[in-house]
């Protein structure tokens, strides 16, 4: 019987070997695989816990050597590479630099093999692509308002500084221990689309704007950008059905309202914001998340519940220097307890030990948009209210729409093998190889995600069963194709198309 090192090298070529150790970290399985990056379940054998480890690998155009070492294929590729590398990089900062319940909580970062990582907290859920496929849940108003107002609140942060996320979508927000997560940043996308200029392949279908299919600069992005793709999420929450693609609309709009598909089973305002969010033309659209807020009735945000960290602490660790020594002493409080970040944060400029009044730390491990993946987290507490941070320590008065974040009733998720625990053992799936021939070049997506262009992409590895595959023009993303192929266990299937 073969390992399970060589079953998850035999059916995802791309990735790092179980056992193989990085930094300080043992690979002890896989959560997803993507275009961009590799995720892993990973341990971090210094402080003996499970976490989810990231690696930049942009299979399109980059492989492995020597079993470890990530290089590109051909010199052409090399400046594409280090773009979308640095901008991992810059993902990693902007993640250590922000404190919300509702992002990512990256514990670690460092380059090394020619490529970067993140250690990131990893807990378990499903995501709302997932809850969605299974059709088993009613989102009311007030429960879309409970899922999304900490998604709006997160982003209201992010957009004061003019970090915007771009890839909005239900397969990038997460239901986990009752609260909701939002996932991977497009920023290392959009920043290998500009440079092979293929921007379409960074998009949603349904919740990506008009802008967003433009490569030539003329239509500018930002908070609005993200105002429509969130606008395109409430609307699948309340009508169960995805939104039509933005390109499809710009002559002749022929999608209905969420009243009209529901049939007045919400608010007036609440179908009539989400039209506004959803609007084609940028002008016509809320300008920001707050404006779109305010107008669906939903007062989160109105209590500071955020802190942003003027000093993010980055670990970078060159190839050539493997980190050496003890981490960084961990802040703790006057009874020795250690510090959440937003406690730090106020404990120095208050000069003082902070209030033990609790604070929620946790993040979401940032995983791919995987089509069909899972993604693995650890189980904490139930999350409170985050408190403002200050000198008498009173939790921050509940907001009086929505109500606080309650428990998610989700499906059981596979466990999670915590420390000193053994992990789990899954039989592999049987997959199959698809072989493109496209010509002159195709954006490829495979059940609704994007894969990657072809050329210079050649072939996938799919799980056995049926697929429907889009062959798209990425000059004119309106000429498409698709196809529908059964994909056999150890066998190959050929699509083959000539754009005219």
């Amino acid at each position: 019987m073969s390992s399970p090192s060589s079953q998850l090298l035999a059916t995802h070529a791309n990735c790092l070997p179980v056992g193989t150790r990085v930094a300080d970290f043992e690979i002890i399985g896989l959560i997803g695989e993507g275009g961009f990056g590799i995720v892993y379940l990973a341990k971090d054998t210094s402080l003996d816990r499970v976490v989810a480890l990231k690696e930049f690998m942009p299979a399109a155009f980059a492989g492995r050597i020597d079993g470890i070492r990530v290089a590109v294929r051909a010199a052409n590729h090399k400046a594409t590479f280090d773009a979308g590398l640095k901008s991992f990089i810059n993902e990693a900062k902007m993640l250590a630099k922000f404190a919300h319940p509702a992002l990512v909580e990256v514990f670690r970062f460092w380059e090394g093999n020619g490529t970067a990582y993140m250690a990131m907290r990893l807990y378990k859920g499903e995501t709302l692509r997932q809850v969605l496929a299974k059709g088993t849940e009613d989102f009311t108003e007030e429960r879309i308002a409970q899922v999304m107002g900490p998604i709006f609140d997160a982003l209201e942060m992010l957009h004061r500084e003019q970090v915007f996320h771009r890839d909005i979508a239900p397969d990038n927000i997460m239901l986990a221990d009752g609260r909701s997560v939002l996932l991977d940043f497009g920023s290392a996308r959009k920043i290998i689309g500009d440079a092979t200029q293929a921007l379409t392949t960074v998009l949603k279908p349904g919740y990506a704007p008009v802008e967003q299919y433009s490569d030539d600069g003329t239509m500018k992005q930002g908070a609005w950008t993200d105002v429509y793709a969130l606008g395109g999420v409430l609307y699948h929450l309340a009508t169960g059905k995805p939104p039509l693609q933005a390109v499809s609309r710009m002559l002749s709009d022929p999608m209905q309202t969420i009243n009209q598909v529901t049939g007045d089973k919400f608010s007036i305002g609440f179908s009539q914001a989400v039209s506004k969010a959803m609007a084609v033309h940028i002008d016509n659209r809320f300008q920001t998340v707050t404006a779109f807020r305010e107008a669906l009735g939903w007062n989160v945000g109105l209590q500071p519940r955020v802190v942003t960290l003027p000093n993010p602490q980055v670990w970078l660790e060159p190839d050539t220097a493997p980190r050496t020594g003890p981490r960084p002493p961990v802040p703790a409080s006057s009874s020795g307890e250690p510090l959440v970040r937003g406690e730090r944060a106020a404990a120095a400029r208050a000069g003082e030990a902070p209030s033990r009044t609790p604070l929620i730390a946790g993040a979401v491990a940032l995983a791919l948009a995987v089509g069909g993946g899972a993604y693995w987290l650890t189980r904490k507490p139930a999350p409170e209210p985050v408190a403002t941070p200050a000198p008498a320590p009173a939790p921050a008065p509940a907001a009086p729409t929505p109500a606080p974040v309650a428990a998610v009733p989700t499906a059981p998720a596979p466990t999670v093998a915590g420390a000193g625990q053994d992990m789990p053992t899954t039989a592999p799936i049987g997959t199959g190889t698809v072989k493109f021939e496209i010509k002159p070049r195709g954006r490829i997506d495979v059940d609704g995600f994007a894969k990657g262009l072809s050329p210079p992409m050649t072939e996938l590895k799919l799980p056995a069963g049926k697929h429907t595959i889009e062959i798209i023009n990425p000059t004119d993303p309106s000429n498409r194709v698709t196809r529908t192929v059964d994909v056999t266990a150890d066998t190959s299937v050929t699509v083959s198309h000539t754009f005219r």
